[in-house]
């Protein structure tokens, strides 16, 4: 304890109770004057009877020193110096002097053994009680009860109305075990736990761009209803934060009941990124891993090649579940943007859907007024006035956008990734089969120079770019060159039947459709001749034999029994017409065969 009088080595060491400490530096400070008097003197005499007339009371006393204590402290003084002037430490300390209460103490009919072991289970139930996150109020009460339970247990021969009125809990006795409210923290409310009890480190920010980068999504407090009326439009932040300059790049995604951030959402929040000239490709992306905002993990999971072609370049980190303070600062650039700036939007509930503060009290909450690229455009405006903002703290009181202007004019690149490569990679992947060179997918056909150089049948990977303002499809088939993949699939054009175009562009897919065949034909050996090779090795010769049978044209049919009837009645007709002179009757229909 400094107290600026006590000498250094008469100071004691940090076994002595401090408030001991405290009463000793009030008793040097009180008898100081007459200290400085000569024993005996008619001056020491009157300078303690002043003393006593105006001292006040010394810390933990009621009562200020009489005459007789300040001469009492002056003679130990004298004689052992300081030390003489430290009380006495208690003999009980570190005893219990009460086990519950005074009133159960001095009225309940138990030795003091059965009373410490009644006071041993009491505690055990009321600190269990709180470490179950169960109120101090509610935890006296119970506690109450149990101590009468536990007092008939021991042999107590009070009646339960006696019981009751000394079985009572204070607040005070309460209070001995709020040290267990971490243990409710810690397995009740993790987030709670996170920010009050877990031990961190402390870390400085990196030297230059790009090293780290944040990525979370964050619900923006802004009450939107839909076009009919009928549903709340739900907006989300989907944010990435630089921790060197702690610039921020963000994109607005806009929901209906029941949608989440879609792979969509990503892909084009981090195009934004990846793609920008300032910001580009970063070393380690750090992603939350838990929690509400876990979407944005999961949907970069769902994205054939998105960790792996970031990784190619740099990393992709994910933090431990519900790890908030995992993301740096950007959780409290979130707090800052919601106060400074997203609660000056129109329609800002502040995650109170009564919006008390802003509307009157039980009037519908008055939403924002506006399309959705309005309330889009509100948001990143008011990302962008954060950026130019200065921050406290390790930026010195520069902003986002002055920390990123100086990383740059002091040698720093970005490295930004192609626009064909991220579509390539952020992309879902069908299959489909060709025709007339081209695919249909969407109820729409899509044709590019290398669909038509394949043939019918033939299958090929698609990637589709989910970036929304992507054009065109991948297409991906073995006689395809790898080196031409950019060259993308777009919708077939409807070429109107009197159009020129249409005969130019159908003689050009034609002209590539042949120059194709003419590079399978590259690889035909054009003195193989398919019947040679069919009748290679072929004996040809008669097979040898003189039991032949041949068949003569009028065996080669069977004769019908009913070709027989009919033959002879058309006898008969002709035998009849010549009996009766019929010259005219002639057999023309039967050459004829019918």
């Amino acid at each position: 304890l400094d107290t600026g009088l006590v000498p250094a080595e008469t100071q004691k060491g940090p076994e002595i109770d401090p408030r001991l400490l405290r009463v000793q530096t009030e008793r040097f400070k009180v008898i100081k004057p007459a200290i400085e008097t000569v024993k005996g003197s008619s001056e020491r005499v009157q300078t303690l009877l002043n003393i006593s007339a105006n001292a006040e009371p010394c810390w933990g006393s009621s009562k200020s020193p009489s005459l007789s204590t300040l001469r009492r402290w002056l003679k130990a003084y004298e004689e052992r110096g300081l030390a003489g002037l430290l009380p006495d430490a208690p003999s009980s300390k570190g005893e219990r002097r009460v086990f519950v209460s005074r009133k159960w103490d001095q009225n309940i009919d138990l030795s003091a053994d059965e009373q410490a072991a009644v006071a041993k289970k009491l505690e055990t139930y009321t600190l269990s009680l709180i470490a179950k996150s169960m109120s101090a109020t509610k935890a006296r009460g119970l506690a109450a009860k149990r101590l009468a339970e536990l007092s008939l247990e021991a042999g107590s021969s009070l009646s339960k109305g006696d019981l009751k009125a000394i079985c009572k809990v204070s607040q005070k006795y309460t209070d001995r075990f709020d040290a267990y409210r971490r243990v409710e923290r810690h397995d009740l409310d993790n987030k709670l736990f996170f920010d009050g009890d877990r031990p961190r480190i402390s870390r400085g920010r990196c030297e230059w761009p790009m090293e780290v980068v944040w990525g979370d999504v964050h619900p923006i407090d802004i009450y939107m209803k839909s076009p009919d009326g009928k549903e709340q439009r739900r907006l989300r932040l989907i944010a990435w934060m630089d921790d060197c300059t702690r610039y921020m790049w963000a994109t607005v995604g806009v929901m209906g009941k029941g949608q989440g951030i879609r792979q969509t959402d990503i892909a084009d929040s981090l195009f934004g990124l990846v793609c920008d000239p300032i910001g580009g490709v970063p070393s380690t992306l750090y992603l939350d891993n838990g929690g509400e905002y876990s979407a944005l993990g999961k949907a970069m999971d769902e994205i054939p090649n998105a960790y792996a072609e970031l990784l190619k370049r740099g990393g992709v980190v994910k933090a431990l579940p519900y790890n908030g303070p995992a993301k740096g600062l950007l959780e409290h650039s979130f707090s800052i943007l919601e106060q400074g700036y997203f609660k000056h939007i129109q329609g800002w509930i502040g995650s109170d859907r009564t919006n008390k503060k802003t509307q009157s009290v039980g009037a519908p909450v008055k939403g924002f007024e506006g399309t959705v690229e309005d309330v889009i455009n509100a948001v990143l405006n008011m990302v962008s006035a954060y950026n130019d903002a200065p921050q406290d703290g390790q930026l010195g009181g520069i902003s986002p956008r002055a920390a990123l202007e100086d990383a740059i004019a002091r040698g720093w690149q970005s490295v930004s990734m192609d626009v064909d490569a991220f579509d390539f990679a952020f992309s879902c992947r069908k299959e489909r089969k060709i025709s007339q060179g081209k695919f249909t997918i969407y109820n729409q056909q899509w044709v590019s120079d290398a669909t038509c150089r394949l043939g019918k049948g033939d299958k090929v990977d698609l990637r589709i770019p989910l970036r929304s303002g992507a054009e065109g499809i991948f297409v991906i088939h073995e006689n395809i060159d790898p080196n031409d993949h950019h060259l993308r699939a777009f919708p077939e054009t409807l070429y109107h039947p009197l159009d020129r175009n249409g005969a130019r562009e159908s003689a050009r897919r034609n002209r590539l459709q042949e120059a194709a065949i003419r590079q399978l034909k590259k690889a035909v050996d054009p003195t193989i001749d398919p019947a040679t090779e069919i009748l290679k090795g072929v004996n040809q010769a008669p097979v040898a034999g003189d039991h032949m049978a041949i068949i003569r044209l009028g065996d080669s049919a069977p004769k019908d029994p009913q070709l027989d009837r009919i033959e002879s009645q058309r006898a008969q007709m002709i035998e009849f017409a010549e009996y009766f002179g019929w010259s005219g009757y002639s057999d023309e229909r039967r050459t004829e065969g019918t």
